[in-house]
Order: C-alpha cells, then sequence, then structure tokens
C-alpha cells in the first residue's frame, strides 16, 4: 500500500494534467476560431466598404466621363458652328468677290463693246 499510494497519487497529477491541457488547448482553439470569425467579420465589412467605395468611385468616374464627353460634343458643336459661320463668311467673301469680277469683266465688256462700234462708226 505504501508504493501504491505515490504511483496513485503520480497517476491522477498525470490524468489532471492531461485534462488541465486539453481543456486549455480547447480555449485556445475556441478563441482563435472566435478570434478567426471576428477577424472574417471584420474582413467581410471591409471587402463590402471597398467594394462599395469602388462602385462610388466608378459611378463619380462615369459622371465625370459623361460631363467631359457633353462637353467635348458641346465644343464640337461650337467649333463646328465656328467653321460653318466661317465657311459661311469666306462663301460670303467668294460670292462678293466673284460679283465684283463679273462686274469688272461686263464692264469691260462694255468697253471692249463700245470700243468695236466707235471703231465700226469710224
Amino acid at each position: 500500500m505504501r508504493v501504491g499510494v505515490p504511483i496513485f497519487l503520480f497517476l491522477a497529477a498525470a490524468g489532471f494534467h492531461t485534462a488541465l491541457t486539453a481543456s486549455l488547448e480547447s480555449a485556445e482553439k475556441e478563441d482563435t476560431f472566435v478570434g478567426l470569425e471576428q477577424l472574417s467579420d471584420l474582413q467581410k465589412r471591409d471587402q463590402e466598404e471597398f467594394e462599395a467605395a469602388q462602385m462610388s468611385e466608378a459611378v463619380q468616374d462615369e459622371n465625370t466621363e459623361e460631363e467631359n464627353d457633353t462637353q467635348e460634343e458641346d465644343m464640337t458643336d461650337r467649333d463646328g458652328n465656328v467653321e460653318a459661320d466661317q465657311h459661311e463668311s469666306e462663301s460670303d467673301e467668294d460670292v462678293d468677290g466673284m460679283r465684283q469680277k463679273r462686274e469688272h469683266l461686263e464692264a469691260n465688256v462694255e468697253e471692249a463693246d463700245e470700243t468695236t462700234n466707235l471703231a465700226e462708226v469710224e
């Protein structure tokens, strides 16, 4: 019996140690799992916020791009109108120039006719 008591105490202490170690490891795993779960929730929220920010930025970029396109179209229309006005002005100038040339030529022809008529009369 004297030998059995220390062996019994040794085995009880070893069993208690094993049980305590297993319990601590289990609690650690739970904490790790809960920590990972919380981390996972945080990551999910961060990912959602990131995606929302990207969507918002994309919408802003799209709106800015549409505004730029509209402004470019307006500028193109204005440039087209200015070019049309210039072309119209040039056309008007061409018409005026042609009209002056025609009048000048008609005047020359009339002078030539008069000169021819005077030459024939003499």
